[in-house]
């Protein structure tokens, strides 16, 4: 029997933010208990449910199930053991803390984190879903804004979006330990030839140019079709990936071909700084925030939900599982 409480209207959340005008995307579902607080025991007795939820609206916050320590955040994570996903080809700094359980990204906390799908830039088996777990709220800031990729879609320009369908996207990525994360950490060995085996079975085209400094491209889809509900969505990490994104930290855009990454057209040629203006725009529409509580989990499904973190003071643990 499910005993909780299911609230479809975003708006009525404590610390809904909407950052653009108008009426707020409505796919983020809010369950919270009326009697069984045991999250892991909802799930399992409507999995059914659960599924249908999130691979239809896309995100699911469940609060006020007080999941609030790392060992009970294990538990929900390990509903899903069959299908955990190790977090490989990294690109951000994580630390783990138990099994398929990772800290959020730990970026400095006056960093701002753009928005993406989790892996999405990865020549590796896709990330279907995400779960965060709220341990410690910040005093201030720190939201994980959400943002519906079907919605995405829809607000690109048919122009834009032709593009994208027909080119893909192509990423490239430069790993060196003065900036952005060194290859050992990325690939988790320190062992160039596993790295370079592994270049080669997904396809991906790498250049040594020193011991320290790896440069890799390679061409994934811009635009996916769910598997469960057969619907296009936004799914790649073009817009995080760029260096127009990166602008204001790194400077000159001349200097793209050493940043840590940047993303073009899958045929090599630029995505327009007015094209990643029209993606901007895209997400912002697409957008919404809440303040995080102590015990909250959110479970995104990643095709259908892309997500980014807010600048933040105070201390913040917020913990993520893929699968």
């Amino acid at each position: 029997m499910d005993t909780t409480n299911t609230i479809s209207a975003a708006a009525e959340l404590e610390g809904f933010y909407y950052p653009s005008p108008g009426t707020p995307p409505d796919f983020l579902l809010i369950k919270k208990p009326e009697g069984e607080k045991d999250l892991v025991k909802w799930i399992n007795d409507n999995k059914e449910e659960f599924d249908n939820m999130l691979h239809t609206n896309g995100a699911i916050l469940f609060r006020g199930f007080r999941v609030n320590t790392v060992s009970k955040f294990e538990k929900v994570s390990d509903i899903f053991k069959s299908e955990t996903r190790e977090y490989k080809f990294r690109s951000s700094p994580r630390f783990t803390v138990g099994k398929n359980v990772y800290t959020s990204t730990s970026y400095p906390k006056e960093s701002v984190i753009n928005m993406h799908s989790e892996a999405s830039y990865t020549p590796y088996r896709d990330v279907q879903c995400v779960i965060f777990c709220c341990i410690q709220p910040p005093s201030v800031g720190g939201e994980t804004p959400i943002a519906d990729n079907r919605m995405i879609l829809q607000n690109l320009s048919e122009e834009t979006r032709k593009k994208f369908q027909e080119k893909g996207v192509m990423y490239m990525r430069n790993l060196d330990k003065n900036a952005g994360l060194p290859w050992q950490e990325v690939f988790q060995t320190t062992d160039r030839k596993v790295v370079e085996a592994e270049c080669e079975e997904t396809g991906m085209t790498y250049t040594w140019k020193d011991d320290d400094n790896l440069q890799m491209t390679w061409v994934k889809k811009a635009i996916w079709e769910h598997p469960f509900k057969k619907e296009q969505t936004w799914y790649n990490h073009a817009f995080f990936y760029n260096k127009y994104t990166f602008e204001s930290e790194f400077g000159a855009t001349e200097l793209s071909d050493r940043l840590p990454y940047n993303s073009y057209f899958g045929d090599g040629s630029e995505i327009s700084k007015e094209e990643m203006e029209e993606l901007t725009m895209a997400y912002k529409k697409a957008t919404i925030q809440f303040t995080w509580k102590k015990g909250d989990v959110l479970f995104l499904d990643n095709l259908l939900v892309s997500h980014g973190r807010n600048a933040y003071d105070g201390k913040r643990k917020i913990l993520a599982s893929l699968f």
